[in-house]
């Protein structure tokens, strides 16, 4: 059952209210911040349907609430107080930055409390996050292979989104699935290295709860992922899906 009850299932307001499937207290599962304990806050939707992605049960239109700016707020309060001191609020999906209207109120909401704001997004939408960027403490970026989501390619955003977000603490996670392609990965690597080598770079194993990464991604990174990043950038790291393997959230 709902946190808030029933909710009314349409979206009139994109600046006072958002879509969220669930605000929950856990450890982060992912990339150089693996292990803090985060506050999460899982918008509805998001604009890529990756074939990989782990939440998309979660983003049915039914299996998401419709809700205030004070709801969230208080909702975000309550488990500070319930299970802090927390690192930070992460803003998750989906797709954070597709309700950008929201977070333009909400980031700031966030600040006033004295919360750090970690945003974790796909990187695809840079305009949406020049919109929000003062009020973003950490930005956890994706770039999305073609080969490895199986949606279209996002190049040019890729590379317009991690322009704007050097502004800030960033860092860059790929997902590798055994059907990633080597020159895929090296685009990646080219595109980041030419607007900051020194961007945290994190190779992320597809993973599978209880079985841990996959054994064919895992060989790729170590075979020749890893070594073809390293030539290119200076903090190169594989991370699996760690939460996958801890059984939690």
């Amino acid at each position: 059952m709902s946190l808030w009850g029933a909710r009314p299932r349409r979206l009139t307001d994109r600046s006072t209210s958002t879509e969220i499937s669930e605000v929950f207290s856990s450890l982060q599962g992912e990339g150089p911040y693996l292990g803090v304990k985060q506050i999460f806050v899982r918008h509805g939707r998001c604009n890529m349907h990756c074939g990989y992605c782990d939440e998309l049960e979660k983003m049915r239109e039914e299996r998401f609430d419709i809700v205030t700016l004070e709801e969230l707020c208080s909702r975000i309060d309550a488990l500070e107080m319930e299970r802090g001191p927390h690192h930070s609020v992460s803003l998750t999906g989906g797709e954070p930055l597709a309700y950008a209207p929201f977070l333009r109120n909400l980031l700031p909401r966030l600040k006033e409390k004295g919360y750090r704001t970690y945003l974790e997004t796909n990187g695809t939408l840079p305009r949406e996050l020049e919109s929000v960027l003062r009020w973003c403490d950490i930005i956890a970026m994706d770039l999305k292979p073609p080969t490895s989501t199986g949606d279209r390619a996002f190049w040019q955003e890729h590379r317009a989104f991690l322009k704007t977000g050097l502004a800030r603490e960033l860092f860059v996670k790929v997902v590798v699935t055994p059907e990633t392609g080597v020159e895929e990965i090296a685009r990646c690597v080219d595109l980041v290295a030419d607007v900051n080598p020194h961007v945290p770079f994190i190779l992320q194993p597809l993973t599978a709860a209880g079985s841990g990464p996959d054994k064919a991604a895992m060989a790729l990174i170590e075979s020749e992922l890893f070594d073809i990043a390293k030539s290119r950038l200076s903090d190169v790291r594989a991370i699996a899906q760690m939460h996958k393997i801890w059984g939690v959230r």
